[in-house]
């Protein structure tokens, strides 16, 4: 009986010792915007230069400026990117380095050509996107040549903020621009 048992324990726990594992990867990088802000020992100020509010689609109202962060004699510029909590919906937010919003600007650019030959070679679906270094997205997805941009604001989410046409992110991306310049020589930056 003593044999049995035994056995019977031998078997349970080598179940548990033969359980596959799954793994989730998680990138445990900071993005630039961290790299600044959560250092020790130095002092740190934020400033925030509001730019107008982008408007998606679903209501979604998008809070936009230019933040400075000061660090030791040096002063970095990133596109801050928010929206507020809603109905079910958690808040996003995104800090987007300027050199990389440059960048961006660009690329929206040559999208806007591709987007036009992907919806006339009238494809099933097409998505195309442009990802910065850390996580911040902007593309186009058609379906029945039907386009709908979207950006997704960080490297771990897949929830999607829609814009139902090009336009308006291009021209909030301009008056971002615009915004960047004026606070560079405000700062005499």
């Amino acid at each position: 009986m003593k044999k049995l048992v035994v056995l019977a324990m031998m078997l349970f726990a080598s179940r548990f010792l033969l359980a596959q594992v799954t793994y989730v990867k998680v990138d445990n990088r900071l993005t630039k915007y961290e790299q600044l802000t959560q250092q020790t020992g130095v002092q740190c100020k934020i400033t925030d230069y509001d730019i107008a509010t982008l408007f998606a689609q679903l209501f979604h109202d998008m809070e936009t400026s230019v933040r400075s962060v000061d660090v030791e004699d040096s002063v970095h510029y990133f596109y801050h990117i928010c929206r507020k909590e809603m109905k079910e919906q958690p808040a996003m937010e995104a800090f987007v380095a300027y050199d990389d919003f440059v960048e961006i600007d660009k690329v929206l650019e040559s999208m806007i050509e591709e987007e036009r030959k992907d919806r006339n070679a009238r494809k099933d679906y097409c998505e195309n996107f442009y990802r910065t270094e850390d996580g911040f997205q902007l593309g186009y997805s058609i379906k029945n040549r039907q386009t709908n941009w979207f950006i997704v604001m960080d490297r771990y989410g897949e929830k999607k903020v829609s814009f139902d046409n090009v336009t308006k992110l291009k021209d909030h991306f301009k008056k971002a621009l615009a915004k960047f310049e004026e606070v560079e020589k405000k700062n005499g930056k």
